[in-house]
């Protein structure tokens, strides 16, 4: 095309907004679409530019590389064509030379993703020393909707791009109240790909400073065994399935930590092909009974298969379609890789916990101290009780021995424990009927003293469905309720401490609009200390149901208390771990909303429905309470 044409564009814009809008709500995924795209334009380098404070009108975020770049006839027939498959179309699977990369690009939408955070993109091009410039705006194309077909005008070079292209960011939706955090994304964008390297002539800079190979290099993170071995599970060419000859490498590991907030790794296993992440970090739907070592594994699986010959990639390009042969296969393969590299975890943080408790000065103070007892054979079976407290808790972190043993060294102060040693030690060991005899005997004395604190929990279990059924109104009313009792919304929570300064921080920083309709507002934020979390709960009314805008609205309580809770100066504040709750009626019952819950709950931040509530507490102290009536009516008379 020539002289001042505009360039034109087809579309239809509920295309334009579910791969937009929908599909791309977080910067990682819009960025590493761009530089995916600079990838395939054989790019060297690609320079992002993001500003460190809260976005405005005047924010930009750049992002440029030195690739081919587009003449005029590429953006109008190449570039405006929506769903354009670049591989089918130009009928080749690599880019010209001297690089001849393996084209990552596919669907040809990746242009829409920057919507998912802006209104309004700027693109400016050299090919050939000529350039190409225009503004895609969203609010424009909306107008323009009804004649499916959009003008974007001609725009002067601004004289400042030599060569490659440029992609200028405006109007954000996102990140208005709250800054960007650099690591986390740099983590993340490290992690979206795997060419980030010098032998591939391919290098990311951020704010000036280049994303290394050491960013990417998750391996030397991980946790490390007491021999000084990492934690590591290698796959080199292994086949799937026998017989198909579609083959993975890679590898799985454990990191020190069950929460990203220690060390900003998402949780859970990628998968990459071509270079690209094109499956976001998952657990291959593991077994349900392994799920405490999920929290702790991560990993990179390339699986070049999966993107070979027919699509399938997921529209968003960052989640497989699992219902194609070769991914199911894929499945079914990372499903048991999974479960058995958990179990093998389990087995082994058990065995490398009871070496170093055995080394543990509390241990050996416990040992001491029961060994005074005189009774060899209750110190014997405290002993066993503590190594199978141990074993069973594969999870515990070394600071967390001496607090297994204080709980053991309680233990044994009850008396009715050691007459039931005492006997158990004279009984035959033969005889396993008269041995879980005399441990239901404690087992009731123990149950007995928590079964009068369950009783008085069902009550307020009660308490808690009136209100719901009165859907309380009044701010204290639900408030004080969760304040008091915590151990509502997370059975573990017995006592919290009220952190008034960080609520009023979040009321002065997230002030709610009164154009929101009153069923849908919040009641109150609620933040608390519970051991080592700083907990922020954002109450909703009991009939308020809530969509993505709710969800992306309480991820900016908590990546704002985060940071926070980082640049304190205290000590203790900078060492709180913050997790986020979002208690509500009902959520919309759709695929993106359910997909969006899934990876909040990655990052520790959970949706709880009043329901949901309800049936847990009341299933959990009900079990209970049944439990102990059974345990009374087997026990045998005295």
């Amino acid at each position: 095309m020539s002289g001042n044409k505009p360039f034109r564009m087809k579309f239809e814009m509920s295309t334009i907004k579910h791969l937009g809008l929908q599909m791309y709500s977080t910067l990682p995924p819009v960025i590493g679409e761009l530089v995916a795209n600079a990838w395939d334009a054989n790019a060297t380098t690609v320079t992002i530019s993001i500003p460190q404070t809260p976005l405005d009108a005047k924010s930009r975020i750049i992002i440029e590389d030195d690739g081919l770049g587009m003449s005029d006839s590429d953006i109008q027939y190449k570039y405006l064509i929506v769903g354009r498959d670049r591989r089918d179309a130009e009928r080749r699977d690599r880019t010209p030379k001297p690089f001849g990369r393996r084209i990552m690009g596919r669907k040809g939408i990746g242009k829409f993703s920057a919507f998912g955070i802006a209104r309004e993109i700027e693109i400016e091009s050299v090919c050939d020393g000529t350039t190409s410039r225009f503004i895609m705006n969203y609010d424009e194309m909306l107008k323009d909707a009804a004649k499916r077909e959009a003008e974007f005008n001609r725009l002067p070079p601004t004289q400042s791009l030599r060569a490659g292209t440029r992609v200028t960011l405006r109007k954000f939706t996102k990140f208005r109240t709250r800054g960007i955090l650099l690591k986390p994304l740099r983590r993340r964008l490290a992690r979206r790909f795997s060419v980030m390297e010098p032998q591939k002539n391919f290098e990311v800079v951020v704010n000036g400073s280049k994303i290394s190979v050491e960013e990417r290099d998750l391996i030397r993170l991980l946790e490390r065994d007491v021999t000084g071995k990492p934690y590591l599970w290698r796959f080199n060419e292994e086949e799937i399935a026998a017989g198909t000859g579609l083959t993975v490498s890679g590898w799985i590991g454990s990191v020190k930590k069950s929460t990203p907030d220690a060390d900003g790794i998402d949780r859970g296993v990628s998968i990459l092909a071509r270079g690209k992440m094109v499956q976001e970090p998952f657990e291959f739907q593991a077994g349900v009974g392994q799920q405490f070592a999920m929290s702790y594994l991560v990993g990179e699986i390339h699986a070049e298969f999966v993107d070979e010959g027919e699509d399938t990639i997921g529209t968003s390009r960052n989640t497989l379609v699992w219902d194609a042969e070769a991914n199911a296969l894929l499945l079914a393969w990372g499903k048991k890789k999974m479960d058995r590299i958990a179990r093998a975890w389990s087995d082994r943080r058990s065995a490398d916990n009871l070496y170093r408790v055995e080394r543990h000065e509390a241990y050996l103070d416990f040992k001491a101290q029961a060994t005074e007892s005189g009774n060899k054979g209750a110190v014997r079976l405290a002993d066993r009780l503590l190594r199978q407290a141990i074993m069973k808790n594969p999870n515990a972190e070394a600071e967390e021995f001496e607090s297994v043993v204080r709980t053991c060294k309680d233990f044994l102060e009850y008396n009715e424990f050691w007459e039931i040693t005492k006997k158990l030690v004279e009984s035959d060991a033969h005889d396993i009927e008269k041995v879980v005899a005399l441990f239901r005997d404690w087992e009731v004395v123990e149950a007995r003293e928590m079964a009068r604190v369950t009783e008085g929990r069902v009550e307020t279990i009660k308490r808690l469905q009136r209100l719901i059924e009165e859907d309380a109104l009044e701010k204290p009313t639900l408030h004080n309720f969760l304040k008091k009792f915590p151990w509502v919304i997370d059975p573990r929570w017995t006592l919290v401490a009220d952190e008034i300064r960080y609520t009023e921080l979040l009321r002065r920083t997230f002030p709610e609009s009164t154009e929101i309709p009153e069923r849908d507002r919040r009641i109150d934020f609620l933040c608390v200390r519970e051991g080592t979390s700083l907990v922020i709960v954002e109450i909703k009314r009991p009939g308020s149901k809530v969509s993505l805008p709710e969800l992306d609205q309480v991820e900016s309580y908590v990546l704002f208390a985060r940071d926070r809770v980082e640049s304190a100066t205290e000590e203790e504040w900078r060492a709180l771990d913050v997790v986020g709750y979002l208690l509500c009626g009902d959520v919309v019952d759709k695929g993106v909303v359910r997909q969006r819950m899934r990876n909040l709950r990655a990052a520790r931040i959970f949706v709880r429905t009043y329901d949901d509530l309800l049936t847990a507490v009341t299933k959990l102290h009900q079990d209970f309470l049944d439990r102990y009536e059974r345990l009374k009516a087997v026990r045998r008379p005295s």
